[in-house]
């Protein structure tokens, strides 16, 4: 009785479970078998909840009554099996206490960040989800700082999509998703998103095509931009994933993109890998290289970024982690930094995730020197 009064109080109060690309230490090289966009983000599907509840999640809270049946069958919304089979909704929060600078008397700064509340509907028709329609409408922070001059919308649509599986391994989606483009860490600030352009705000309406073989998987993805936005700010083009899976449990891939709008223009490609490491634990690793063109030429630059992540699994729900990035902004200059810092994620029980992160960043220059900056994040995600 005290594990599932302890167990309620924490699901009440605190945050959960999600699915996120180092899953493939659990030897999921799609991101298909949980989401129900094939390359991940957004809602997941019933297999995936069930996965979260029973592979994912720690049992450390769990009644001892409870098997691994019972698990999945609360793992649905509001704790139960849902009654039918052609809806799906989903709550979904994040939040992080932010700390600039800590120890520092004269320069640490600490505030608190939402960084998503979203809800989500899913409307699935069809056997295997053939058909589904998916709407994701939440809460987008303000950038830090905000840009002057500049509104934007508390709340907006952050995906809206309807998709026809023609086959099980042939798919069709239309709609506002996720640029397809490299690996989808969950860190909206890893250089590998914000430079070519992928970050947490930056989806756009298009047409997804999406093809899953034996040993490899590809998409192809032609868009218009941001509709909600004004049109000479939508950035339009295209983008290209192939992933390849080596050696059963591992993925190979490349991407490439190109976009722009009436004062720049984009063309990022990317080499990645995702390897399983056995046990749960995995190792992620992308570099690649944006070339980026102004209409004046006043910021014409080409950038090179890496990423390189390792999440290494004692037991179940825990995770330690260590990211270590790479940044060359203008390949002209001799300029470069480095931000790396180690981490822990764990997930006490289903719905449940609690995250500390500590960044280091390190600016190398010729012609000048600057302090190391150092930052930490408690994060906290609820999902229903």
């Amino acid at each position: 009785m005290i594990k599932l009064i302890t167990f309620i109080f924490v699901i009440v109060l605190t945050p959960g479970a999600w699915a996120y690309t180092n899953f493939i230490g659990h030897s999921y090289t799609s991101c298909l078998n949980c989401h129900y966009n094939p390359f991940g983000g957004g809602p997941i599907n019933d297999y995936g909840r069930a996965v979260s509840a029973t592979a994912i999640s720690s049992d450390t809270f769990t009644p001892d009554s409870w098997d691994q049946e019972k698990l999945a069958y609360t793992s649905g919304f509001l704790f139960r099996k849902p009654k039918q089979d052609w809806l799906r909704t989903q709550i979904n929060y994040r939040g992080f206490q932010l700390v600039r600078n800590p120890g520092s008397s004269e320069s640490e700064q600490k505030e608190w960040i939402n960084m998503q509340f979203d809800g989500r509907v899913v409307l699935k028709f069809g056997e295997n989800d053939k058909f589904i329609a998916v709407a994701n409408y939440g809460y987008a922070p303000l950038p830090h700082p905000k840009p002057p001059g500049k509104e934007q919308a508390l709340w907006r649509s952050r995906e809206h999509y309807i998709g026809y599986r023609v086959t099980p391994k042939f798919g069709v989606y239309a709609g506002l998703m996720d640029q397809v483009y490299g690996i989808r860490v969950i860190e909206h600030i890893a250089y590998s998103r914000t430079i070519p352009q992928v970050a947490q705000n930056d989806q756009v309406h298009g047409v997804l095509l999406h093809y899953l073989g034996d040993t490899f998987e590809v998409g192809a993805h032609a868009y218009g931009g941001n509709l909600s936005q004004e049109e000479d700010l939508r950035m339009a083009g295209g983008s290209l994933k192939f992933e390849k899976t080596a050696f059963s449990h591992h993925r190979l891939g490349a991407s490439v993109k190109k976009a722009g709008n009436d004062y720049l223009d984009l063309v990022s490609y990317s080499a990645h890998g995702r390897f399983n490491l056995k046990e749960g634990s995995a190792l992620l690793a992308e570099i690649g290289q944006t070339d980026r063109k102004t209409q004046n030429g006043s910021d014409d630059r080409t950038s090179r970024y890496g990423l390189l992540q390792t999440y290494l699994r004692p037991f179940r729900g825990l995770y330690f982690l260590t990211n270590i990035e790479y940044l060359k902004r203008n390949l002209e200059l001799d300029d470069y930094s480095v931000r790396w810092g180690p981490g822990i994620q764990y997930f006490p029980l289903q719905r449940l995730e609690l995250r500390l992160d500590l960044y280091n960043t390190r600016n190398f220059s010729p012609d000048s020197s600057t302090p190391d900056s150092w930052m930490y994040l408690f994060q906290t995600h609820i999902w229903i």
